[in-house]
């Protein structure tokens, strides 16, 4: 089967019980590869595309990607903290007993590694810290450091977008990171087995050989 790190992220998220959002059935659309972006989603794919090729988005005044607008002043800052030399939206997968999982690093410079997100909401670290994203990066691309990047934004009623500030920190691999990854794999094969959805990631698994 072929995985990607969103889906098992996903599954980690949905087998939480403290979490009230992610519901089997936004499991299932994930896994299928159904699922609808949200507004928050489509807003933090545009900007992480300006990011990687601003000039590709320049408009006067700033950059406009998709159906969102970004001004300079917004956008200025944290191209600042991105070092140009490094690879964007690196690939790479690793084999955890029959399931191939394929991750996607937003920007990889040697063996530092940097993940780029942007949130409309508070800024909340152990968010981050939970996922399961960055433990797979460490497992797969076998970097020394993994850098988050969180961009807090505000979006005005009017469309208008503003910047609240950059929250960066850095995070280590540990002893036991390889064999968290491989259990959560499992559990997310079993699960995919269970419900009869092993088939449209054994697809994928054809579709890319």
């Amino acid at each position: 089967m072929r995985i990607s790190t969103t889906a098992i992220e996903s599954f980690r998220l949905w087998s939480d019980p403290e979490q009230e959002w992610m519901d089997e059935a936004d499991l299932i659309a994930t896994i299928r590869g159904t699922s609808v972006p949200s507004h928050g989603v489509l807003l933090g794919s545009a900007f992480g595309k300006v990011l990687e090729a601003p000039d590709t988005y320049a408009v006067p005044g700033g950059f406009r990607c998709q159906d969102f607008a970004f001004g300079s002043d917004v956008v200025t800052p944290c191209l600042e903290v991105i070092d140009r030399r490094g690879v964007f939206e690196a690939k790479a997968q690793k084999t955890y007993g029959d399931c191939d999982v394929v991750a996607r690093a937003d920007h990889l410079l040697g063996l530092h590694l940097s993940e780029f997100k942007t949130t409309l909401s508070t800024f909340d670290a152990q968010k981050y810290l939970d996922s399961c994203q960055w433990r797979f990066y460490f497992d797969i691309f076998e970097p020394l450091i993994v850098t988050y990047h969180v961009f807090c934004l505000s979006e005005a009623t009017n469309g208008v977008i503003s910047l609240r500030g950059i929250e960066s920190f850095n995070l280590y691999p540990y002893a036991e990171l390889h064999e968290d990854c491989r259990d959560l794999v499992a559990r997310f094969a079993a699960y995919a087995r269970l419900r009869g959805l092993d088939a449209y990631l054994q697809q994928r698994q054809k579709d890319a050989a």
